[in-house]
């Protein structure tokens, strides 16, 4: 065999075992989303009911690619680098020296400031309207988009269910986006790592960012068909407003409508 043809033999089977080992981690994938969203829905969901969920235009264009390749296993974490010569610490959590995944990274991770500062603000703005905040699971993030909460009389809870979505699916994509500085743009250089300040700050910058597109989506003017529902608007976020008694009942056209929660320096870290 000549040198050309085998290089292109071993790099036929290496591309065989990357599928291979993608299509594991899909089936692994879907398997934890069915079981973690049986909590947040009717039931447990069909894999097409899966994959139509990722691609629902209401979620940002960002957060639809950031589920599928987390269905997909195509970030390149853990195990993935294992088994490379000179590459293998690149599996390793800095924070913590476990083994990297992407549920370690959004949900494990007991050293990443970013996951137990984010985790615990979507949970208290949810509690500004709501009682129980379910158990934010990796397949719960997946899954995020099938919520299905009802009231008393089995009716669904549109507004609510889309709040989960939107909570769940911002802060997993925030946390995603902050490992992905500290390692890549700061070279996992300690110094330059968030304070507990700035990620809270760009959480709520997000959050109030959401509202404020949610907002301009409304006008029919501009999007016709495709407008968001006021109603849907405001089911969605009233309850968990800045200075709610002293909006109107319709607060769509209001400027400077913000989420409850403020800027603030949390206890902890005071860099």
């Amino acid at each position: 065999m000549s040198q050309g043809s085998q290089r292109l033999f071993y790099k036929g089977i290496r591309e065989a075992n990357s599928q291979h080992r993608k299509r594991r981690q899909t089936r692994i994938a879907l398997a934890i989303t069915h079981h973690a969203t049986r909590e947040i829905s009717l039931g447990t969901p069909t894999e097409a009911q899966i994959w139509r969920s990722i691609r629902d235009k209401d979620l940002p264009k960002s957060i639809r690619g950031f589920l599928w390749k987390n269905l997909h296993g195509a970030y390149r974490l853990g195990e993935f680098w294992q088994n490379i010569p000179n590459f293998e610490q690149r599996g390793t959590c800095n924070l913590c020296r476990e083994v990297e995944s992407m549920e370690h990274i959004l949900t494990e991770c007991e050293n990443s400031p970013a996951r137990k500062i984010i985790w615990k603000l979507a949970e208290e703005l949810w509690k500004k309207r709501e009682k129980d905040w379910p158990d934010v699971r990796y397949g719960t993030i997946l899954g995020s988009n099938l919520a299905h909460f009802t009231d008393s009389k089995g009716k669904r809870l549109e507004g609510k269910s889309r709040l989960f979505t939107i909570l769940i699916t911002e802060s997993a994509h925030m946390i995603w986006k902050l490992r992905c500085e500290h390692v890549i743009k700061f070279d996992n250089a300690e110094e330059k790592f968030h304070s507990d300040k700035e990620i809270n700050n760009r959480w709520i910058t997000t959050i109030n960012k959401r509202l404020k597109f949610d907002k301009l989506l409304t006008n029919t003017s501009k999007y016709g068909k495709s407008a968001l529902r006021e109603n849907l608007v405001l089911r969605t976020w009233s309850g968990v407003l800045k200075d709610e008694d002293n909006l109107p009942d319709n607060w769509i056209r209001k400027e400077g409508v913000l989420v409850g929660i403020v800027n603030r320096l949390p206890p902890g870290r005071s860099r």
